[in-house]
């Protein structure tokens, strides 16, 4: 294996973790790599970390002036990159060391394959595992993913009508030219971008996923999600699915699942965020009704199942 694979660092007020990225890029097993850091212009001590890194030979570093966006700053990372293969490595996350060795050997192994990704461990600020990626997986990911297979695109955009199944994209890499076939990140979303993306990608290719858990995804109090609230993550995912939605062939069954999901999306934020959610609440009703006129019923519906799977529980373990 001897093809360039570029890797592109999106860094934005990270600082507290950019060491411990770069390191973990600058051990991957793989070679060759060049790895193109573009900070969206960090108002914290990144550049001061970075500085340290810019007399590596295969290192370019990319300090904006202006702060763009995490998409904006993916798409501008490609438009510099040599390589016909492509990573783009989140600024406080980091990878296993065979990371990129495996991903690579994937993609060279199965011709029609776009992208390859591997299961990531979910860490807290300091490093420590709090969970995994897959277990938060519908059963017929699980059934087809527990191991290493091969995932056909009209599967894939099934799975990602459900839910985001790259829920972070340091544990992907793809081939570029399908980046350039979709065109790119799509700059108007601000918090789910990636989902955008990759449904884009599954309409052009098929996916491989790796079982092995070689990618480390950091959740902290300072993510994008964070950053943005819970609303407006809401209404672009409302508008990403509704978008593949209306575009796509599905049997009733299929039709049924997509509606639970949506509401499973906008429902359970009820316990993690309440007051914002009912502050959203109209706005949220009205977006979901241009694409949906039944979406509350839906949410009703969805609200009503989860209370009596909750009561069926409790009595059940009353009863033993």
């Amino acid at each position: 294996m001897d093809e360039l694979v570029s890797i592109i660092v999106t860094s934005y007020n990270h600082a507290e973790y950019l060491k411990q990225r770069m390191e973990s890029l600058l051990k991957q097993t793989y070679s060759p790599v060049e790895i193109i850091v573009i900070d969206d212009c960090s108002t914290d001590e990144s550049i001061i970390v970075l500085d340290k890194y810019v007399k590596r030979p295969n290192i370019e570093i990319i300090a904006l002036d202006k702060n763009g966006g995490h998409a904006n700053a993916c798409n501008l990372g490609v438009a510099l990159c040599k390589g016909k293969y492509v990573m783009f490595a989140e600024c406080d996350d980091y990878n296993e060391p065979e990371h990129i060795e495996i991903l690579m050997r994937s993609l060279l192994e199965n011709k029609t394959t776009g992208a390859a990704y591997c299961r990531s461990n979910m860490v807290d600020s300091h490093g420590q595992i709090i969970g995994n990626d897959f277990q938060h997986r519908e059963k017929s990911f699980k059934d087809l993913c527990s191991k290493d297979t091969l995932i056909p695109r009209d599967m894939m955009q099934k799975f990602f009508l459900i839910s985001c199944v790259i829920p972070n994209m340091s544990a992907a890499l793809i081939k570029k030219k399908y980046f350039n076939v979709v065109g790119g990140f799509d700059t108007q979303y601000k918090v789910c971008a990636d989902w955008d993306f990759w449904g884009r990608i599954a309409d052009h290719c098929d996916f491989f996923y790796i079982s092995k858990t070689l990618n480390n995804f950091r959740r902290h109090p300072t993510t994008v999600e964070n950053k943005f609230g819970f609303q407006i993550q809401s209404l672009e995912i409302f508008d990403i699915l509704y978008k593949r939605f209306s575009g796509m062939h599905l049997n009733y069954l299929e039709k049924l699942k997509f509606r639970a999901a949506v509401c499973t999306v906008w429902g359970t934020q009820i316990k993690e965020h309440p007051v914002e959610w009912m502050k959203s609440f109209f706005s949220m009703w009205r977006q979901g009704s241009k694409y949906d006129a039944f979406i509350i019923l839906n949410l009703i519906l969805w609200v009503g199942k989860r209370c009596y799977e909750k009561t069926a529980k409790r009595l059940f373990i009353t009863s033993v």
